[in-house]
């Protein structure tokens, strides 16, 4: 249930994989949402492996071609900032329903990897009209 959560859950990982592929869809190879697409896919898989470890069956992701691509950028930004807010609380929570070690580390891991790279990043691109140029140092 707790894997199940975080990966197909409205604020999980194939939600925000979904999300970031339809701004991709509509607006090209931008930063910062082409770089936290490939870690949201990394992020999937880590919870998959999970999934597998358990002898659970791996769904498809549901969410993709379902989730439309906001009307511009800065929107984008500012909803996925939203996401990532979201998405670590779901982490909080998930975390707190678990003794497994290794569960325990891969969601601790997805968790700061929300709150320390995805969330300032989306926070960023909001402040810079929605996108990142490769002047902001931006690297994932």
């Amino acid at each position: 249930e707790i894997i199940w959560a975080a990966l197909m859950g409205p604020d999980g990982e194939y939600a925000a994989a979904a999300s970031y592929l339809a701004v991709l869809e509509e607006y090209g190879q931008v930063e910062p949402y082409a770089t936290i697409y490939e870690a949201e896919l990394r992020h999937a898989d880590a919870l998959i492996r999970q999934l597998e470890r358990l002898g659970v069956e791996v769904p498809e992701n549901p969410y993709l071609g379902e989730i439309p691509a906001p009307e511009d950028l800065q929107s984008a930004a500012e909803a996925w900032a939203e996401g990532e807010v979201l998405n670590i609380e779901l982490y909080d929570y998930l975390l707190t329903m678990t003794d497994d070690e290794q569960l325990t580390k891969v969601l601790s891991n997805l968790r700061a990897a929300s709150l320390d790279s995805h969330l300032p990043a989306f926070r960023a691109a909001a402040e810079n009209g929605g996108t990142l140029d490769d002047a902001s140092g931006f690297g994932g």
